[in-house]
């Protein structure tokens, strides 16, 4: 009968992470958070913007909405303000699920990124952006 030697046996060894690779992991994490935030406070800027013109709608009385071009477009701020926090919402959702596979890949010593989500992130702002010029031009 072969005696067995700790040595010799295969145990599967969990993978230690790296903790330089751990901390970029959360600051990459700190950061999409704080996008998330910064997003959510915008929207609710912007859908706030529509008290700010109604407010205004109440000092100029004897004119109609019709001839203020501002004030005939204040839903548009309301829907806009609240997709951009729904975004915000959704952003601060998916990082958890971002930060989860990262740990994930950093224990099998793989590195996998999800570049499309800066991809996505950045066309979304940008599209904010440009939405909220064309407003300042056009309204």
């Amino acid at each position: 009968m072969k005696r067995r030697n700790k040595q010799t046996e295969e145990k599967p060894e969990k993978h230690k992470i790296d903790p330089k690779d751990l901390m970029a992991v959360e600051r990459a994490t700190t950061a999409l958070l704080g996008t998330a935030i910064s997003l959510i406070i915008l929207g609710f800027i912007v859908e706030k913007f529509e008290l700010f013109l109604h407010l205004i709608a109440a000092e100029v009385k004897d004119k109609s909405y019709a001839n203020i071009p501002q004030l005939s477009h204040i839903a548009f701020y309301n829907y806009l303000g609240i997709a951009i926090v729904a975004f915000g919402i959704l952003l601060a959702l998916y990082t958890y699920r971002y930060y989860t596979n990262w740990i994930k890949h950093l224990e099998q010593n793989e590195i996998n990124t999800d570049k499309n989500i800066y991809f996505y992130l950045a066309v979304f702002i940008a599209g904010i952006g440009m939405i909220l010029l064309i407003s300042m031009i056009l309204f």
